[in-house]
């Protein structure tokens, strides 16, 4: 009976570990397809010099986002630091069943944290709502292109990374607003600290 239970726990987690892998390829792929980190083009309105001049070697667009520098947000809750830095959009981005083909629609918001405190805090960024002018709620980010930011962090603790949402219907870059909700608690989550739902509306244009 012992020997059935390490079995399966052997199992479980070489399918966790497996799956953690595929994750973390796929991240590898969207990130190198679309690069959310540049912040050379504003509002969409210029070209990046460094991924403009064509196409990458398998013939696919070397920068399809739609970026969005001025599409920030900054708020302070308990000495809990929580930023946005910008927001991108594309309507060619790979799909997740088939990386080969580039017709997905999906949004994508750079987050900023950082615990000025000796505490702790939970918030979820990476879990968040988000609602678009074009009609559509998405209850959650795409997890395996995202970054994994939210959670516990401790006291001095910086995270920085990007949150990706597949759209449904599309139409990523006729996008004018979106909305992103998400909950922060102060302390542990079993404890009784204060606790705030962050609700953002930003304007792309």
């Amino acid at each position: 009976m012992k020997r059935m239970v390490v079995l399966l726990l052997v199992l479980v987690t070489s399918i966790s570990i497996t799956a953690c892998i595929k994750g973390s390829q796929k991240i590898e792929k969207l990130n190198n397809h679309i690069p959310i980190t540049k912040s050379e083009v504003v509002n969409g309105n210029e070209v990046d010099p460094e991924s403009s001049s064509g196409e990458n070697d398998k013939g696919n667009p070397a920068d399809i986002w739609t970026y969005y520098n001025d599409a920030t947000w900054s708020d302070e809750f308990k000495g809990l630091k929580s930023e946005i830095i910008k927001v991108v959009v594309s309507d060619r981005a790979p799909r997740l069943d088939d990386e080969s083909i580039f017709d997905a629609s999906v949004v994508g918001v750079k987050f900023k944290l950082e615990n000025t405190t000796e505490g702790i805090f939970n918030t979820y960024p990476d879990q968040a709502v988000l609602v678009t002018s074009t009609g559509e709620q998405i209850d959650m980010p795409e997890m395996l292109v995202s970054d994994h930011i939210g959670g516990e962090i401790e006291k001095g603790v910086m995270k920085e990374g990007s949150v990706i949402w597949y759209l449904n219907r599309g139409h990523a870059e006729d996008i004018t607003w979106i909305k992103l909700k998400w909950n922060t608690i102060q302390g542990d989550l079993m404890g009784d600290g204060e606790h705030t739902k962050h609700s953002v509306e930003l304007q792309l244009k």
